[in-house]
């Protein structure tokens, strides 16, 4: 491995400053606009073919025009089929009822590939609410990733048509499934397709049993662990809590001996206890692991209004992206609540409480925290303002960068798995303090741009890179919706949360759980629980 020294030498001799590398990077920049300007220009000719093609578009039955016409296209731009048939389906969505994007794609200011990612998003949704979608999201599309442009598309669909997409929902929900693919020597892929919040939470608790074996001294690094923890143990999140097979007493202590390794190993309690229970030697029952496996909680931020069906704005799961408020809703039933503080009209996040509330898992039980959450007065941490001491953030200081910023803000758009998340200190430490104004939430290679001249500057919206050679990148960073209430069926839009002893009168449906029984995924055990963090309001400046 080359030493830190010898790249900094090579890093030296590179080309950034000289005219010639300068003028090819521009050439390439210009190529790209010319690009998204073809692109635009073949969308509007499709489009014109589309329309002289008899018979109706896209019929694919028997040897019609249609088909005839979709070969003719794959031979012209010599494609497959299925590659034709995307492009004649984008070019008629961007010249029927996208017209926003078709404007940035003619004036080059989006690239190909970020306005495909759109029209992609938008495929299973009518052309109405697509023609909504483009014109309340698209013009800021232009400096986002493809994945937060997904993500941004997913939330606009599940604000604007939320009883549609409650039935995508139970339709994916009952589609859920593992395949398995056959891969080149000797390898294969696991596909799993299913709720979202369940998959997270085993991932969580999958990385979290790898990091502790890693802390513990398994030379394996994370990936393989996390695979070989995947495929031997199964790490699940609700399971019994004593194994009758096993002598009394002997859970305790095979999860004592690896408490005990971890802690030999140098590891922190909050690592080790994450853990407890692994097998190192993979010689012991997978039945034993599972029972001895620690539930990981899943962290979702939700607007108070959405929880009591007075608006459709999306939650967040961390490490995922937005879900929709039934879904949220269904979930209410079983979480442990943490209030949150942001601007009433930003939606800009000021702060965390110091506590959370656990709820009786019941709609009585919701409903009377809920109206504590929004009535009581709260205690914060005070973390927004502080500075610490160490390099290290605390854990509510670490909590509240990564509420805020919700993921990596890089300049190439990288998505960085949440696991592998840094808090990056834009002014070096000591120079710069560990405080949420200095941390930044980057994946590893993120980081590692800023020790070769890449230079981060965060205003109060946006991350500016500044590249060896120039360049300058503009990210918009994640924002949280300002609180607020769906307009009502006459268009008149209430101004705040309704008089607490006006509350009986909402749709307790959207409270109440289900009359049939659980679908698998939810939670059945006490233990197996979701965090939930709140967004809400109040009369104030401050929504908390």
């Amino acid at each position: 491995m080359a030493k830190a020294e010898d790249l900094w030498d090579l890093e030296a001799l590179c080309p950034w400053d000289r005219p010639e590398f300068r003028s090819g990077l521009a050439a390439l920049v210009g190529s790209a606009e010319l690009a998204a300007r073809q692109y635009a220009a073949d969308a509007r000719v499709l489009a014109e073919l589309v329309a002289m093609v008899p018979r109706c578009a896209f019929d694919e039955r028997g040897a019609t025009p249609w088909t005839s016409f979709r070969r003719e296209v794959a031979v012209a731009r010599k494609v497959t089929d299925q590659a034709a048939a995307t492009l004649i389906r984008s070019a008629v969505s961007l010249t029927s009822h996208l017209p926003v994007v078709l404007g940035l794609l003619e004036a080059g200011t989006v690239t190909v590939e970020r306005a495909s990612s759109f029209v992609r998003e938008l495929e299973p949704c009518g052309d109405e609410l697509a023609g909504r979608v483009d014109a309340s999201i698209a013009v800021r599309i232009a400096g986002l990733p493809v994945w937060r442009i997904a993500q941004e598309v997913r939330r606009a669909v599940a604000l604007l048509d939320p009883e549609a997409g409650a039935q995508r929902v139970s339709l994916k929900n009952a589609a859920r499934g593992v395949s398995l693919l056959a891969d080149a020597d000797d390898q294969a892929l696991v596909s799993i397709f299913g709720p979202a919040v369940p998959l997270a939470r085993w991932h969580a608790t999958l990385d979290a049993q790898a990091r502790a074996l890693k802390q513990a001294g398994d030379p394996r690094g994370l990936d393989a662990l996390r695979f070989d923890l995947a495929t031997s143990t199964y790490p699940c999140t609700s399971h019994t809590p004593t194994d009758p097979t096993l002598p009394d007493g002997a859970d305790e202590a095979a999860g004592a001996d690896f408490d005990s390794a971890a802690a030999d190993a140098g590891g922190d309690a909050g690592i080790a206890s994450a853990g407890a229970g692994l097998r190192p030697s993979f010689v012991e029952a997978a039945s034993v692991d599972c029972r001895r496996s620690r539930p990981v909680q899943a962290s979702i931020v939700v607007p108070v209004e959405t929880a009591l069906g007075l608006s459709s704005e999306p939650g967040w799961l961390a490490g995922y992206g937005f879900l929709s408020a039934p879904t949220c809703r269904l979930l209410l039933v079983d979480a442990q609540l943490r209030r949150v503080c942001v601007q009433a009209g930003t939606g800009q996040l000021l702060d965390l409480a110091a506590r959370t509330v656990r709820p009786v898992p019941s709609p009585v039980g919701v409903r009377g925290a809920l109206l504590d959450l929004v009535l009581q007065d709260v205690t914060l941490t005070g973390v927004a303002d502080r500075a610490e001491p160490d390099h290290d953030p605390s854990p509510p200081l670490r909590e509240f960068v990564l509420l805020r910023d919700r993921g990596d803000d890089g300049p190439t758009g990288t998505q960085s798995p949440a696991g592998s998340w840094h808090l990056d200190h834009t002014v070096p430490y000591p120079h710069g303090p560990t405080a949420a104004w200095n941390l930044a939430v980057r994946g590893r290679r993120t980081h590692q741009l800023k020790h070769y001249g890449w230079i981060p500057l965060r205003t109060p919206t946006t991350t500016i890179w500044t590249s060896p050679a120039g360049q300058l990148v503009e990210v918009p960073r994640h924002t949280t919706p300002p609180p607020g209430i769906d307009p009502d069926p006459h268009g008149q839009a209430q101004a705040s949360l309704p008089d607490p002893d006006e509350l009986d009168l909402l749709d307790r449906a959207q409270l109440e759980a289900p009359t049939d029984d659980h679908p698998p995924w939810l939670p059945t055990s006490e233990r197996d629980t979701t965090t939930w963090t709140w967004l809400g309001s109040n009369d104030d400046d401050i929504a908390c």
